[in-house]
């Protein structure tokens, strides 16, 4: 868990790094090439000189500008590939990082079933409803002594369910409103505050063909925007990453 926070801080840091020096290169040739324009005579000393420097200065800037992108791309490909693919078992947690402290999710159960909700609000499966347990953990052991007992909000969740082909099945929309009709108020969404120590279940309800098997669930939580999870290094979201699944069948 340290070295997935670590790298998570990492990613951010080397991404804010590079902006950050993109950004004064920039500035620094959009003010040399201004300066020689107006020939501000008044400007002396080794800064004048510097930023009247002509062609060559801003060549070398865009030259290690290139560069700098160059590397971070190699860094964001490189950190991709060397990544891989798990599948935990069922009952083991994913992590995911907050600011200061861990989530963990597991599954906690699984049913299928043909048709759910009641009366009017009864929905049939043209194949199966896979109705998996979710429990959300907030680890106590992550956090440090000064935070306290305040809650914490889970940053919103994105699940899927793929089977063994591959094929990715969102949860089923009418389907979760009617499970979540039939519980009257006993459902607790991904979303709901917990404090350090305590945990709930989210039942999600996916729409399957009959048969599927070799099933995994996918929790992935979606970066705003969504460019920015696909270049952040280290990202399960990341340009090639490989996934952490959380398998459904032992």
């Amino acid at each position: 868990m340290e070295a997935k926070q670590l790298a998570a801080v990492v990613g951010i840091l080397s991404f804010l790094g590079t902006v950050a020096v993109l950004a004064a290169v920039v500035s620094a040739i959009v003010l040399s090439k201004f300066l020689r324009e107006e020939r501000l005579s008044h400007w002396s000393g080794a800064v004048s000189v510097w930023l009247l420097g002509g062609r060559g200065v801003t060549r070398k800037l865009g030259a290690g500008a290139t560069l700098l992108l160059v590397l971070y791309a190699t860094v964001l490909i490189g950190a991709s590939a060397a990544s891989h693919e798990w599948a935990l078992s069922p009952g083991e947690e994913k992590y995911f990082c907050e600011i200061d402290c861990h989530l963990a999710y597991s599954v906690a159960g699984i049913e299928q079933v043909q048709t759910l909700g009641t009366g009017s609000n009864q929905i049939a499966a043209k194949g199966t409803f896979f109705v998996v347990k979710l429990r959300t953990r907030f680890d106590e052991h992550t956090i440090s002594p000064r935070r306290g007992d305040s809650p914490l909000t889970p940053s919103p969740r994105a699940v899927t369910l793929v089977d063994g082909q591959g094929h990715e099945y969102p949860v089923s929309r009418d389907a979760q409103q009617a499970l979540e009709t039939s519980l009257a108020g006993r459902w607790t969404p991904l979303t709901n505050a917990l404090r350090p120590g305590e945990s709930y279940l989210t039942p999600l309800v996916f729409e399957l063909p009959s048969g599927a098997s070799g099933l995994k669930l996918l929790i992935a939580s979606p970066t705003q925007p969504e460019w920015l999870g696909r270049v952040l290094i280290g990202d399960e979201g990341s340009i090639l990453h490989k996934k952490v699944y959380l398998r459904l069948e032992s």
